[in-house]
């Protein structure tokens, strides 16, 4: 199973909502949302899961964003019963005694607190919950079961225009072995880092980062850069230079690579030359990631040849390239 955890941003619920129109989620991917916004499109992201019954766990006690100032929220979701929806608590110093009381479906160590007392340990162990812990921690090693490991497995530049140096990183093989350490599934952060920002904004480059597979099975993200990065001007420029880089090595690796729906989103974007903003980018190259993990899951001896829309992808060329020259004639 794989946990991914998103903050629940605007483009991360919108990712996930294509998900399920489009039927590309796997019922082996349970998405980990921690509210960082009391917004409408949260509650509809919710409502969703709950009414197709696909699992999906709501955080209670967000430890970012705005969603935790407030008691009371506006756009509250109603639980159905024998709902998909289930809910983990971070664990603080001042809730130990609740998670204790009424143990959540998940417990989430985040790295920051841990209970020191050995009594705690042992009630905590004594619950049925799902346990999901920093790959850094010691508790890998104590919890000897329920445990989710999560790590952070994108790795992030301070710059953007960095990833130039390196356009190409490993990004996690634990769909392959998660069992074998111990584990009844698997987390990351997907395709950004750990590291909570409240509001982007342009920055001198832009990157569109795609994981992909290798020929060893490894999942690896490429990262293509733009070019004119001496400024933020001209956001619409930066993505037309950093989706060629993307078109061309798609088309280069075409028959070794998964074609999504999100994916050829974004070839559509690049040959109609539109650039639909940032968020909007985010989120078709989150809809494509999750589809590639959904491939490996469901179908892990064949994902490529069961999962690539190879077909719609030269469909979309040939239409592309025939309005252009009917433009033209015209």
């Amino acid at each position: 199973m794989y946990y991914p955890y998103l903050r629940g941003k605007q483009f991360d619920l919108l990712a996930l909502k294509e998900s399920l129109q489009r039927h590309v989620l796997s019922p082996q991917i349970v998405p980990i949302i921690e509210p960082v916004r009391d917004s409408a499109t949260l509650k509809n992201v919710v409502e969703m899961f709950q009414k197709v019954g696909h699992p999906l766990v709501i955080v209670n006690n967000p430890q970012v964003g705005q969603f935790k100032l407030f008691d009371e929220h506006l756009h509250k979701w109603a639980q159905a019963k024998n709902s998909s929806i289930e809910y983990g608590s971070i664990v603080t110093p001042t809730n130990y005694e609740k998670i204790m009381i009424e143990p959540p479906k998940f417990i989430i160590f985040d790295g920051q607190h841990q209970p020191r007392d050995p009594k705690i340990w042992k009630k905590l162990l004594q619950t049925e919950a799902k346990f999901l812990l920093p790959e850094q921690s010691r508790l890998r090693i104590w919890l000897p079961e329920n445990k989710i490991v999560m790590k952070e497995a994108f790795q992030p530049r301070k710059h953007v225009e960095s990833y130039l140096e390196k356009i190409d990183d490993f990004f996690s093989d634990d769909y392959l072995f998660f069992k074998e350490e111990g584990c009844i599934g698997f987390s990351d952060f997907t395709i950004e880092g750990s590291r909570y920002f409240d509001k982007g904004f342009p920055s001198r480059a832009l990157a569109l980062h795609l994981t992909y597979v290798d020929a060893y099975g490894n999942i690896r993200v490429k990262h293509f850069v733009s070019d004119t990065n001496e400024t933020a001007k001209d956001q619409a420029l930066k993505f037309f230079e950093a989706a060629e880089k993307m078109y061309k090595w798609v088309i280069r690796n075409q028959n070794q690579l998964l074609i999504t729906s999100g994916l050829l989103e974004l070839i559509s974007l690049y040959q109609l030359r539109k650039f639909p903003g940032l968020g909007v980018l985010k989120k078709w190259t989150l809809l494509h990631h999750l589809e590639l993990i959904s491939q490996l899951l469901d179908h892990p001896k064949n994902w490529l040849k069961k999962g690539s829309k190879i077909t719609e992808l030269y469909s979309l060329i040939g239409g592309v390239e025939q309005k252009k020259e009917e433009e033209t004639m015209g």
